[in-house]
């Protein structure tokens, strides 16, 4: 977990990993939906600061929209030296171009040190680009809750904005790489919990030979696969551009918004005292879940998502 991120995040996108959802005529890989989650799930393992949900949303946006983004920015992006945040403005802002867009973006994760900002309207397939920082304002949330990451409201006020289009599975990808954060997380935590119960001695035997930890060590691993294969399985098919894409990456959503945080807040109790300390670190994955949980669906609007791709609510709710 570290502050200044963006010092090393050249050496990082240098490996490609800034790439995955670009097309290769721009210099990427093309949709690799897979590996961007494979990704995420390990800046998630390792509490990594950077906002890479949206950076890789926002500039696969960009390089396949027909309207040409500046060429910089995504050379930038891809380059490590520029980072592009998304932002899913609220219902009331006012997006008709005419004199800018003015409104509100609620919760924007890398808001403060992003170098351009991708916004979006929930049920939008188009997407805006403002790439001046100068053009917004954030205002810091505090207290901050996730100590990993730094997120903001964003304000705009008459703000030019480039309009892009092919933003269909900006959303869906955006909101799948959070989910595959959390779980990275998760994995983590499950691991050094289990070699934590191997070392830790009670009445002369390793904590972990008691059945009562053992049993919910197993159902915690049994939990942590589910999630994977609901993840993979949603990478699959929006990579494959199924149309039932948007549907298994909310089922994702779901099965990791309303898992997760349970699993890592019992992991806690499996470590004893030592798991609420400030310096082991557990409760900085359990942080991060819950606030993945707000930056994408919490469980809540996962499951009435869902629902309504299964007809069960009105028309066009399963957008919000």
């Amino acid at each position: 977990m570290g502050v200044d991120w963006r010092a090393g995040w050249p050496l990082l996108a240098g490996l490609g990993v800034a790439g995955f959802c670009v097309p290769k005529a721009r210099g990427g890989y093309g949709f690799e939906v897979a590996a961007a989650v494979v990704a995420s799930q390990e800046l998630g393992g390792a509490l990594h600061g950077s906002p890479y949900a949206g950076l890789i949303a926002s500039v696969h946006v960009l390089a396949g929209s027909d309207v040409d983004a500046p060429a910089e920015l995504v050379d930038g992006i891809l380059a490590g030296e520029r980072v592009c945040a998304l932002g899913i403005l609220n219902s009331a802002a006012d997006k008709s171009g005419g004199d800018g867009i003015t409104g509100v973006a609620s919760l924007v994760d890398g808001a403060a040190t992003a170098d351009a900002l991708l916004l979006m309207a929930p049920s939008s397939l188009d997407a805006l680009l403002v790439a001046e920082p100068k053009a917004w304002t954030v205002d810091p949330i505090l207290p901050t809750f996730d100590v990993s990451r730094s997120c903001g409201e964003v304000r705009l006020d008459h703000v030019p904005a480039l309009r892009c289009s092919g933003g269909t599975s900006a959303l869906p990808l955006y909101r799948l790489l959070l989910a595959a954060d959390t779980l990275g997380g998760v994995e983590r935590m499950l691991h050094r919990t289990v070699s934590y119960v191997r070392d830790r001695h009670a009445f002369g035997r390793p904590i972990g030979a008691f059945q009562a930890v053992q049993h919910r060590l197993v159902d915690h691993a049994v939990r942590t696969r589910a999630m994977s294969l609901g993840v993979a399985e949603a990478a699959r098919m929006l990579g494959d551009g199924s149309p039932r894409a948007a549907r298994e990456v909310a089922l994702a959503e779901l099965a990791v918004s309303s898992e997760a945080t349970h699993v890592l807040h019992d992991l806690v109790q499996l470590t004893g005292a030592i798991g609420f300390t400030w310096e082991h670190g557990l409760h900085h994955y359990e942080r991060r879940a819950h606030h993945n949980a707000r930056l994408g669906r919490n469980p809540r609007s996962a499951a009435r998502s869902l629902a309504g791709f299964e007809g069960w609510l009105g028309r066009r709710s399963h957008e919000r």
